[in-house]
């Protein structure tokens, strides 16, 4: 039995073939990469590359596939992994535990990559990595901002030069800019202002402000909305897989 006749039934076979033959890099495998990364599985994609240095803590199970109490404290690559393995056998799988930045990103991305995933939290990591990908003549699907809101029904997709609204698409758009960077990333985003009912407290978190980056704190989130970006960012992705082969 296919386990993919549906997909092809929808798509027909010649599309189900240039899914197979994608190669997407998705990088951060939290609320919005976790999700992604499945349903491009579940899609059929033959090579997978997934990045993640991070490993599942308890704030995480309210919004992440791999997050579970089974699983608090392993690796999220790791994770992703086994569990797409699971979905699919055939697909390539290679796996990071790696931070992204300036230095690590000449070891993480493939020139033979098809299209990037980004679905970082830091804004450094996140514009280092789409400029990297520009450089390389890589296609892009990246997400803004999704924690801090609740109505699915204010995401929207389009080229990074029709973000409005969302904080953080406009620091990406700025930094970007600096680079010579000013349309070609397609991106998914909410116009939803982000809010949080009440501050953080501290003893909910594990060093909330510790880890790689700019220490920074919490932004309060439900499952549903960071599930519908990585979604989006799967169909966005498969939509470029379409037109490139």
């Amino acid at each position: 039995m296919n386990q993919f006749a549906r997909t092809q039934q929808l798509l027909g076979k010649t599309a189900m073939e240039k899914i197979k033959r994608a190669r997407v890099a998705v990088f951060g495998l939290g609320a919005v990469g976790s999700f992604a990364a499945e349903a491009l599985a579940r899609t059929g994609v033959g090579n997978m590359h997934l990045i993640d240095f991070d490993r599942v803590d308890a704030t995480n199970i309210n919004r992440q596939i791999y997050a579970l109490h089974s699983t608090v404290g392993k690796e999220k690559a790791a994770l992703a992994q086994q569990r797409i393995q699971d979905i699919n056998p055939d697909c390539s799988l290679k796996i990071d535990s790696s931070f992204v930045n300036a230095g690590s990103l000449e070891n993480l991305l493939d020139p033979d990559t098809d299209i990037v995933v980004d679905a970082i939290d830091g804004l450094n990591s996140k514009v280092n990595l789409i400029a990297a990908a520009v450089k390389m003549q890589i296609r892009v699907v990246s997400s803004m901002g999704a924690g801090g809101r609740t109505d699915i029904s204010m995401i929207r997709t389009g080229d990074i030069s029709e973000t409005c609204v969302c904080p953080l698409a406009r620091v990406v758009r700025r930094r970007l800019h600096r680079r010579g960077i000013y349309k070609g990333i397609t991106t998914v985003y909410s116009i939803e202002k982000p809010l949080n009912k009440t501050r953080f407290d501290p003893e909910d978190f594990s060093d909330p402000l510790s880890g790689h980056g700019r220490p920074r704190p919490p932004i309060g989130t439900v499952p549903w909305v960071p599930g519908v970006f990585g979604l989006a960012l799967a169909e966005q992705a498969v939509r470029i897989i379409l037109e490139l082969y």
